[in-house]
């Protein structure tokens, strides 16, 4: 099943009484598309239509429906763990590298899945975490360490001499161009962008 299609599913069984042009904002698609998968569902048994007040129209998730829904969680759910492993297995790999070839401590720049996903690969080897970098300041802790922002990370580099006169590296989980504009002034630092290495691998 088409991801639009499950996810169409899914608002549905929340929230049974939407209208299409709400599913239709919910999902970010067109109305003529969420009106295509409607009756496609419809007309596949897994949902139907029935009267409520007015013109307005209640979706019913169907026995069937829910069975639907309930095997592609689970095959969802199956192929992000698989997702999860798999690229934690390759950072692990890199970050081992890296240690090897001298390197002592990282330094996450992100809070998201793969801001999450770096820091257990970096934890399963030798590397020690330095910091946690973000621009989201509402977010003042991730996986219970404190954040910090580019700002501050950079003021306490450069009033560390013995930070500054060596490489540091940030492994970036997030394509930021505010990071590489601060970086960039900085010779000793170096971004590796985490998407490029797995893309790369």
């Amino acid at each position: 099943m088409p991801k639009p299609e499950l996810d169409t599913l899914l608002e549905l069984k929340q929230n049974p009484s939407l209208s299409q042009r709400s599913l239709a904002h919910r999902l970010n698609i067109s109305l003529g598309l969420t009106n295509a998968i409607i009756k496609n569902l419809i007309h596949r048994g897994l949902i139907k239509a029935k009267k409520d007040t007015g013109r307005k129209l209640l979706y019913i998730i169907t026995p069937r429906g829910m069975a639907n829904v309930s095997r592609l969680m689970y095959s969802r759910f199956q192929e992000t763990l698989h997702y999860y492993h798999y690229t934690k297995d390759l950072l692990t790999a890199y970050l081992m590298k890296l240690y090897q070839q001298g390197e002592k401590t990282i330094n996450i720049y992100g809070t998201g899945q793969l801001a999450e996903i770096t820091y257990y690969a970096g934890i399963s080897t030798p590397l020690k975490l330095n910091a946690i970098i973000t621009d989201n300041l509402s977010k003042e802790k991730f996986l219970s360490h404190q954040t910090i922002s580019i700002s501050n990370f950079l003021s306490q580099y450069s009033n560390h001499t013995n930070l500054s006169s060596k490489k540091t590296i940030i492994l970036s989980t997030d394509n930021s161009e505010k990071l590489t504009k601060e970086i960039n002034k900085y010779k000793n630092i170096q971004i590796i962008n985490i998407e490029n290495i797995l893309k790369n691998s």
